[in-house]
């Protein structure tokens, strides 16, 4: 007896072709390409015979409902009904049992294996009913409008056809797409390496705006993404913060939770795999499992068509590399380009000529005598002997200016250039070039120049002086409120050595470097400098600011022009404030090191005073605020000597001895514990600890970070503190959750007398100089800290520190 898997392997490309010949009459279904129209059935076929052998168990079964799935999502897509879609699998049975339908009884399968293949078409009818009533119309309009967007920014991708531009660099709109439409916070995209047996980092956005991966990740791997590339269903991971090493460093720590992903599977091979992240912990609905399938498979024909064009790309770019013409004139700015046969003399001409100059190729004629013809009387010695002196002197490039006859009888400006192709002995053969009309640049110049006595008005009323410099003649002209500026008289001209020589011998060499910046084209000409000039002797020191432009033609500068102002006024404030700050600076070391002595004698004398026995409990308290004040001053103390230090004294020393950080953390944690018994600080460690630090300094750095948390953080709420080794590199990290640190606030944490936030707990707050000290302990560790502090997540500081000294650390 024949079983209705043989029925369906026997005839399978039978039952495809009857499939697609009586779904395309269908009304939904005009339009729709054979591909569209067999959809998921070739597969499908073979998970119905598959069941048909094992029955309904095992994998069979699950591959035949996430192919239903599948398959319902892209009919209501294409605009299926529900009715049409259960009449696709009505049709499936018929055409199926039509295979035996007259044949003998004992020919024909078995009745349970017959019950069996209908009772898998009933369960996907059912599946349809569901999925058509539990998709709402909203959803079907939201799922075709994001449909619809990613199929207008398919062409994009496409490109032009002309152009390459490699695959990565044009998917991230396509990605913005579905992460907006999965209301997702992070979009992650791998496509697999050509060998198919690893996933290539390629595109990340949203938060994950770098990428999440930095290695290839083996397909067959234990992580989360390897997972997803061998899972035919949508994978959930409910908080990749804790997955440990199921997801990468970068995925853990990016503030994104809970993670959906798909593989891109087109015509059964693996492209790649896709995961969203969200900022909440929480499952995901069917929905959203259902229309990211749906979204991923059109993505996944959209990259597989560019992967193909791009092939094609980059045959046709090897193929035009190889065209010397097309590399020629590709060289050559191209507006009329020209032709010249170097064996022959002739001369073919684009029709480019015509708009340009108002003639015709047939009128210029075929011979390079045409060309000398036309050029100006003045200009056309000049440029013929320059061209003939650049092709006999070995040259690859030749470039003129000049004045070219127009068909209406007058000249046009334009700017000539051209390659030399030559022959493996070195004999030019050919020059290729092209010809640009420059009159309208040259007319604007004009006008810049006419413009030059208003400009010269409103500057002598805002007390600038002007000066213009041609850097190709050597000449300066400097006004008068200029000259004035420098103490030279009005009188004789100012050369560039002169204005060189007006200059403090300090600023002299500092200037000229910022004038020939300036003149070199890839500085953009921007020229603004402070300086000091030396010609009004016997008067208080004056500083002049000069601010400048140079303009280029052809990669050569032909103008420099700008203003100078006297700012001796500002630059004597900034210098009487820079030395009250230093005087500040130096009476605060001064104080706080003098304060010292005192202070250890209050300490002494308090310490003797509480071993007496006959204190009475007023005297015992009195005594003990005593010494708690004095403990706190001694802290202040200590603070501003090391702020004296890292300002004045080159940086906080340090002593670097060998150190486990994992258990130093812990044990001055345990220290602040005892100072705060209410409170939870959770310590954590991960990695190896070890490294060359000083501990004693660590210590402040730890008590600070710690001690901050504690006071900015609502009662009841932990702080955690974690040490964690990863390769030469051992990073510290302090959180506490509560209020954020003002945006406005974050870039100045680390600066002397700045506090977090207002708020906190009063009786601990400090002078402001406590994190200012911890980042100088951090940098002369060669180390870096950084904060991040948003309401959602909480505030934490990370210290990363690296094991040993660099050569050129402390």
């Amino acid at each position: 007896m024949t079983t209705v898997a043989e029925f369906i392997e026997r005839n399978r490309e039978q039952l495809i072709e009857r499939y697609v010949a009586e779904v395309g009459t269908w009304e939904p279904a005009r339009g729709l390409g054979p591909y569209e129209l067999t959809d998921t059935f070739p597969e499908y076929l073979s998970t119905l015979a598959a069941i048909s052998r094992q029955g309904h168990r095992g994998d069979p079964v699950k591959t035949k409902s996430r192919l239903e799935g599948t398959h319902i999502s892209l009919r209501m897509r294409v605009g299926f009904n529900q009715e049409e879609v259960t009449d696709e699998y009505v049709l499936m049975g018929r055409l199926i049992s039509g295979l035996w339908e007259g044949l003998p009884l004992e020919q024909q399968p078995a009745q349970e294996d017959t019950r069996l293949l209908f009772e898998e078409l009933q369960d996907a009818m059912g599946q349809v009913i569901v999925s058509f009533s539990g998709y709402s119309q909203e959803d079907r309009q939201r799922e075709k409008r994001f449909l619809h967007r990613l199929n207008t920014l398919a062409s994009e991708v496409m490109g032009d056809g002309e152009h390459f531009l490699p695959l990565h660099e044009r998917l991230e709109p396509l990605l913005e797409v579905v992460r907006e439409a999965m209301r997702a916070q992070g979009i992650a995209l791998l496509l697999a390496s050509p060998d198919g047996r690893t996933l290539l980092p390629t595109m990340y956005t949203g938060q994950w705006n770098m990428r999440t991966e930095t290695e290839p990740i083996a397909v067959d791997g234990p992580g989360f993404v390897a997972r997803l590339a061998a899972s035919e269903e949508p994978l959930e991971l409910p908080d990749a913060a804790g997955a440990g090493h199921a997801v990468s460093e970068g995925v853990r720590l990016s503030g994104l939770h809970s993670l959906l992903g798909v593989r891109l599977w087109p015509h059964g091979k693996l492209l790649g795999v896709l995961y969203l992240g969200v900022a909440e912990i929480r499952p995901f609905e069917p929905q959203a499992r259902r229309y990211l399938e749906t979204l991923v498979e059109y993505l996944s024909g959209i990259i597989q068509k560019a992967l193909l064009l791009q092939q094609l790309q980059q045959a046709n770019e090897r193929l035009r590399r190889s065209e010397t013409l097309h590399r020629l004139a590709t060289a050559a700015i191209s507006d009329a380009v020209w032709e010249w046969n170097l064996q022959t003399d002739t001369l073919a001409w684009s029709g480019g000529v015509q708009t340009l100059f108002g003639r015709t190729p047939e009128q210029l004629g075929g011979h390079i005598s045409g060309w000398y013809d036309h050029i100006h009387p003045e200009d056309r010695e000049r440029v013929v002997h320059g061209i003939h002196e650049t092709i006999a002197g070995g040259g690859q490039r030749w470039r003129d200016e000049y004045r070219y006859l127009h068909g209406d009888g007058g000249y046009v400006h334009v700017i000539d250039h051209g390659l030399i192709e030559r022959d493996a002995s070195g004999k030019a053969v050919r020059m290729v070039g092209a010809m640009q009309d420059i009159t309208a640049r040259k007319s604007a110049s004009e006008a810049l120049r006419a413009s030059e006595d208003r400009l010269r008005l409103a500057v002598r009323a805002a007390e600038l002086g002007t000066w213009d410099f041609n850097p190709v003649t050597g000449l300066l002209r400097w006004d008068e409120r200029c000259k004035a500026l420098f103490g030279l008289p009005l009188e004789p001209e100012v050369t560039y050595e002169g204005f060189l020589a007006a200059i403090h011998p300090e600023d002299r060499d500092r200037a000229h470097a910022a004038v020939q910046l300036a003149l070199q084209p890839a500085s953009g000409g921007e020229y603004d400098i402070e300086f000091r000039p030396v010609g009004h002797k016997g008067r208080a020191v004056r500083w002049v600011r000069a601010i400048g432009r140079a303009y280029f033609e052809g990669g050569r500068a032909v103008r420099f022009i700008g203003t100078a102002q006297d700012i001796s006024e500002r630059k004597h404030q900034q210098q009487e404030s820079q030395k009250r700050a230093e005087f500040a600076e130096q009476l605060i070391g001064i104080v706080s090191h003098d304060l010292r002595n005192p202070l250890n004698a209050i300490t002494l004398s308090v310490a003797a005073l509480m071993r007496q026995e006959e204190l009475g409990e007023r005297q015992a308290k009195g005594l003990a605020r005593i010494s708690a004040a004095t403990e706190r001053a001694t802290r202040l103390i200590h603070d501003l000597l090391d702020f004296t230090r890292a300002r004045l004294g080159g940086g906080i020393p340090i002593e670097r001895k060998p150190l486990d950080l994992h258990t130093h953390c812990r044990q001055v944690v345990e220290e602040v514990r005892l100072a705060h018994p209410d409170r939870e600080v959770e310590v954590v460690r991960s990695g190896e600890g070890r490294g060359e630090w000083d501990g004693d300094r660590l210590a402040q750095v730890i008590t600070n970070l710690v001690n901050n948390a504690l006071a900015y953080s609502p009662p009841g709420t932990p702080v955690r503190v974690e040490t964690r080794g990863v390769d030469g590199t051992v990073l510290l990290g302090v959180h506490n959750e509560g209020r954020p640190i003002p945006p406005e606030l974050l870039p100045h944490l680390f600066e002397p007398m700045t506090r977090g936030r207002p708020g906190g707990d009063t009786a601990s707050r400090s002078i402001g100089l406590g994190l200012f000290i911890v980042a100088n302990i951090v940098h002369a560790h060669g180390g870096t800290i950084d904060v991040h502090s948003e309401a959602a997540t909480g505030t934490t500081f990370t210290v990363r520190l690296p094991r040993l000294a660099s050569s050129s650390g402390k």
